[in-house]
């Protein structure tokens, strides 16, 4: 099988989603013009990603990839982080630099039973996902939806 007829696109390009730097105005400029326009998902809270869905809805009727990280989250240690800000205090007094904020919780999530449930409403064409694979009841919950799976080799 062409990759045009896996993607049911015009071309076969798929578009890197690309968190922290794109919304749907990019996926939806790429799918109209006959690629697989992709959405990053990872930083989006349910409620922003029901509002990208909106504007992908509301905007084109052609195949959409949504993108998410299948990652452990990492755990916050508030004293590891001070001690590394305190270890690094004299290079950024050195070059008059604020030291920066403790980081807090990760802003980026991995895909979860409340995003699956969001995303099986939309039922984009594609979904797809970095660092790994959900669980395999969430996958069976996605291709019921007749949504298919797309991941990335991030590693050997």
């Amino acid at each position: 099988m062409n990759p045009d007829a896996l993607l049911n696109t015009e071309l076969p390009i798929i578009q890197a989603p690309m968190a922290g730097v794109q919304n749907s105005a990019l996926a939806i400029a790429v799918s109209e013009a006959g690629g697989l326009g992709s959405l990053p998902c990872a930083m989006l809270t349910p409620e922003g990603l029901e509002q990208e869905l909106a504007c992908i809805r509301a905007s084109t009727r052609k195949p959409v990839n949504l993108n998410f990280f299948c990652h452990q989250e990492p755990v916050v240690d508030n004293d590891r982080d001070q001690q590394w800000l305190n270890a690094l205090r004299p290079y950024y007094e050195e070059l008059d630099l604020p030291l920066p904020a403790q980081s807090g919780p990760p802003s980026r999530k991995p895909f979860n039973h409340e995003l699956a449930a969001i995303v099986c409403e939309f039922r984009p064409a594609f979904v797809s996902f970095h660092f790994g694979l959900p669980s395999s009841n969430l996958i069976d919950q996605l291709r019921s939806r007749g949504i298919r799976i797309l991941s990335t080799a991030t590693t050997i």
